[in-house]
C-alpha cells in the first residue's frame, strides 16, 4: 500500500538531548508514536500511523523522524507531541507531508503546541504527475518531480527556520 509521508524535523536539539531521548523512547518501533502521544483523541482522528525512520543529524543538530499515515497529515498529533515531550519544548518542529498521489505537499510549522504554518507548498494536477511516471511522455522524468516536491520542502524548512529562529538565509 502507498502511504502518505510526514517528514518530522526538530530543530535544536544537542547531542545529549539525543541520546537521552533514545534512552527514554524506543525509536525503533512504532511505540515512539505512542510514548510521545499516549492518548489516541490527541491524534486528530488519524487511525493508522507507523514510524518509518528515526534519525540524529549531528551536524545540523536536529531529529528527523518519518511516519506514513493512510492519508491526512498528523497534525494534531504533531501538536500534542511538541509540548507533551520536553525533548520538545521550546523547539521549532517542521513538518512536510507529501500525499500519497504526489499530488500535494503541506507544509506545518509548530512549537509548544501552537501551529505557526499550516499550508499547501505544492500542487500539481494528478493529470500532470501522471505524466512523470508515463513511459511514453519522454520530456517527463521522475526525477524532476521529485525534485519539484524537495524545492518546495527545502524552501518552507528555510523561510520557517529563518523567521523562527532567526537564523541566517542559507545559500544554497
Amino acid at each position: 500500500m502507498d502511504a502518505t509521508k510526514s517528514f518530522i524535523k526538530i530543530n535544536n536539539i544537542s547531542l545529549a538531548e539525543a541520546e537521552d531521548f533514545k534512552f527514554d523512547y524506543d525509536v525503533r518501533t512504532d511505540d515512539l508514536l505512542t510514548e510521545l502521544v499516549p492518548d489516541l483523541d490527541n491524534w486528530g482522528g488519524i487511525g493508522w500511523m507507523e514510524l518509518e525512520e528515526y534519525e540524529y543529524n549531528l551536524h545540523s543538530g536536529a531529529m528527523h523522524i518519518v511516519v506514513e499515515t493512510k492519508r491526512e497529515s498528523p497534525v494534531e498529533w504533531l501538536q500534542s507531541a511538541s509540548k507533551g515531550t520536553r525533548y520538545f519544548q521550546n523547539k521549532l518542529i517542521t513538518m512536510a507531508t507529501i500525499q500519497k498521489d504526489e499530488t500535494n505537499v503541506r507544509g506545518v510549522a509548530v512549537m509548544d503546541g501552537e501551529v505557526l504554518q499550516n499550508k499547501g507548498i505544492f500542487d500539481m494536477s494528478p493529470e500532470e504527475v501522471g505524466k512523470y511516471y508515463n513511459d511514453d511522455e519522454s520530456s517527463y522524468e521522475v526525477d524532476d518531480l521529485d525534485n519539484q516536491i524537495w524545492d518546495s520542502i527545502g524552501k518552507f524548512v528555510n523561510v520557517c527556520e529563518q523567521f523562527y529562529l532567526e537564523r541566517e538565509e542559507e545559500n544554497d
